[in-house]
């Protein structure tokens, strides 16, 4: 499950209708900004780790250790609404 919600997080960062650009778009920023914890323009994989953390904190919302479908689907109506 950890890599699965690695691998979200980053294509997040990586996927653009930008991608040839060398600048970051709004979007992408915004991203980038929220993994980058140290504000020093570079994200580590501790980085990644913490807000992986953070983000399975949050989508947990009984806070038992584990994401159930029902979570999920709470997480899509979320990020729908901020659309």
């Amino acid at each position: 499950m950890v890599w699965m919600i690695k691998l979200i997080f980053l294509s997040l960062l990586l996927i653009s209708n930008n991608t040839i650009s060398n600048e970051l778009n709004d979007e992408e920023q915004m991203y980038f900004n929220f993994v980058d914890f140290n504000n020093d323009n570079k994200i580590s994989l501790s980085e990644i780790e913490q807000s992986i953390s953070i983000v399975f904190q949050i989508v947990d919302l009984n806070q038992d250790g584990f994401i159930s479908k029902l979570e999920i689907s709470e997480l899509k109506n979320i990020i729908n609404s901020l659309k």
